[in-house]
């Protein structure tokens, strides 16, 4: 769960765009990346101020920890770790998931557009 690349950086020119529209909306990416990051950085400085870009080097198993916990203190998520091992059908229509434990998860089957081939 929220594992970053080899390169755990948030921002620059293109993702830090992202990282302030994602907020603007009520995301959390830049919260997260302000609670674990190491190192921040203004990009292209040496340019005019329309090219600056914030960069910030975050802390992996931090960032990873903070998104956790995050998420599961969201009252409207539920987690749980399984594996898949079939599709339920009714109808022609994949209707939910077995699971390697026995849990079976239905879906709003009948409002589905999901088709079984």
């Amino acid at each position: 769960m929220a594992q970053m690349s080899c390169n755990p950086a948030m921002g620059g020119i293109a993702k830090g765009q992202i990282v302030r529209e994602i907020d603007a909306l009520g995301g959390c990416s830049g919260i997260i990346t302000d609670r674990s990051m190491i190192q921040f950085r203004m990009l292209n400085r040496s340019k005019g101020p329309a090219m600056w870009s914030p960069r910030a080097q975050c802390d992996r198993t931090k960032f990873t920890l903070e998104w956790r916990i995050m998420l599961e203190n969201n009252k409207n998520i539920d987690f749980w770790q399984d594996v898949v091992n079939r599709f339920l059908i009714r109808d022609n229509k994949i209707c939910g998931v077995s699971t390697r434990m026995g849990v079976e998860f239905e879906s709003n089957w009948r409002n589905s557009n999901w088709r079984y081939f």
